[in-house]
């Protein structure tokens, strides 16, 4: 899934490579070193699940997602309802999380950076408040209460576009800050399952048949819940990396020996 997650996990490469007195484990890499990138970016899931407050970092266990709205019908005959997710958090992302790649870094401010992340989570899972209505099969199914979508085997690609902005002496600092302008996750998940608690209030043979419908149809649940997940996830990592990045100058993510280039964009004034 989107879950996929990027934005904490580059947020906590470029934080802790920028600042000297920013606590360990995390480094500084030397440009164009892909593995040093993938280390530290695993070292920052492992380190801060609980974010980087002084950064603007938020927790990455959990991951707040907010509202979630879907409405599933037009990938199965037998599913037509709408739902309604409300207070959803991605849960075991930091600690699940292993990071295949990270590519994209360059030294030419002349045209937009272009990240590229790899991740692979063997287990997450998604908890909500939920609202649904419609009906499955011939069932009516009007009901509210706790969801829990467990995910396995995910696998994540996350792409980042940002144009890199030079703030002038006039309303900045001189250095090249990153803005991001497109920020997009594609996920495969291989197994899904759905657990909703007072479903049918709590008949238990009712709720245990309808959930068995729910599982048995998951490939065309998910067509319809996946990419609101990715979406919801989307949004917040883009939140979070931008706003660490508005504080931290893209010469600083490389040590010293790292050149970069000065050809950026002059900033705006916001």
């Amino acid at each position: 899934m989107q879950f996929v997650i990027v934005l904490v996990l580059i947020a906590g490469i470029i934080a802790t490579l920028a600042v000297d007195e920013f606590p360990g484990p995390l480094e500084r890499c030397h440009f164009g070193n892909e593995t040093c990138y993938v280390e530290q970016a695993q070292n920052f899931f492992r380190a801060f699940k609980s974010g980087i407050p002084d950064r603007g970092v938020a927790s990455l266990e959990p991951i707040d997602l907010g509202t979630l709205r879907v409405e599933s019908g037009g990938h199965s005959a037998s599913l037509q309802f709408n739902l309604l997710m409300t207070d959803a958090k991605l849960y075991n992302l930091a600690n699940s999380v292993v990071v295949k790649s990270l590519k994209g870094f360059t030294k030419d401010f002349s045209k937009p950076l272009k990240l590229v992340l790899m991740l692979y989570m063997p287990d997450l899972e998604v908890r909500a408040k939920y609202d649904v209505n419609g009906k499955i099969l011939i069932l009516p199914i009007v009901s509210t209460g706790d969801i829990v979508i467990k995910l396995s085997q995910v696998q994540a690609k996350l792409r980042i576009v940002a144009d890199p902005v030079k703030r002038g002496h006039g309303d900045g600092d001189g250095h090249t800050y990153l803005n991001i302008t497109d920020f997009k996750t594609v996920t495969k998940v291989k197994e899904g399952n759905f657990t909703l608690s007072n479903l049918f209030s709590d008949n238990r043979e009712l709720r245990e048949s309808t959930l068995k419908v729910l599982n048995d149809e998951w490939d065309a649940l998910a067509a319809d819940i996946q990419p609101k997940i990715n979406e919801a996830c989307d949004r917040s990592f883009r939140a979070i990396l931008q706003h660490l990045w508005d504080n931290i100058p893209y010469e600083e993510f490389f040590d010293s020996e790292s050149s970069i280039i000065h050809t950026g964009k002059k900033a705006m004034k916001s």
